[in-house]
């Protein structure tokens, strides 16, 4: 499945992006939980992912492992040209590509202005109750996190796009309310992305984008 950064600078009415403010307080919780962080890349033993499945997406750089399962799937991330993410399940066992018919069900907030033109977060529910998350910016981020009133916060694993291009991936799978779930703004799961000085560079509060196919 292919995402592509979307870059309508009316997102953020969409989305619901909130001033930037000061910088994290380290080790806070939600509330009602404990901090959490999501697990980094894959170091499981079994075979290693082949050449990528999709020949057009011409990957800038590699593909990632997420270290998100489902079963023995995997989610990998492939990062190409155009602002283009595409997405692939790795079976662990027998090496080989696939996609989850449940994959149409990503549904995406999109946030946007001058300063940060691309921020978009995807997610789907799990056979588990995980929300299994992945996001991008267009600019170098130390730290991400999303936070949701009665659950955990979450720290999400941060990667480079590649090449030249400064943008960051970062994905979890992380507990919460769906972003397409009826909620008011104030119980609603917050992403904020962090700079190397802990200063605040955006905050994206996860609410489903109008006029969105889901799919991507």
């Amino acid at each position: 499945m292919r995402t592509r950064m979307r870059r309508s600078a009316t997102a953020v009415l969409l989305a619901g992006l909130l001033a930037a403010g000061c910088g994290p307080a380290a080790g806070r919780a939600g509330s009602g939980g404990a901090a959490t962080t999501a697990a980094g890349g894959s170091t499981a033993a079994g075979p290693a992912p082949g050449a990528w499945p999709n020949a057009s997406a011409s990957p800038v750089e590699r593909v990632l492992r997420t270290g998100i399962r489902i079963g023995d799937d995997e989610l990998l991330l492939s990062p190409s040209h155009s602002h283009i993410v595409d997405t692939a399940w790795f079976d662990i066992r027998t090496g080989r590509y696939h996609d989850l018919p449940e994959d149409e069900n990503f549904r995406s907030a999109l946030g946007g202005d001058r300063t940060l033109p691309f921020f978009e977060v995807r997610e789907r529910p799990a056979p588990d109750g995980r929300l299994i998350t992945y996001a991008f910016a267009s600019t170098r981020v130390a730290r991400a996190t999303i936070t949701q009133p009665g659950y955990p916060n979450t720290t999400l694993t941060l990667a480079p796009w590649g090449g030249n291009d400064p943008s960051t991936l970062f994905w979890a799978a992380r507990p919460g309310r769906p972003l397409t779930a009826d909620l008011p703004t104030d119980r609603r799961a917050v992403c904020t992305l962090y700079d190397a000085a802990g200063q605040v560079i955006a905050r994206l509060v996860l609410a489903e984008t109008q006029g969105v196919q889901k799919g991507g």
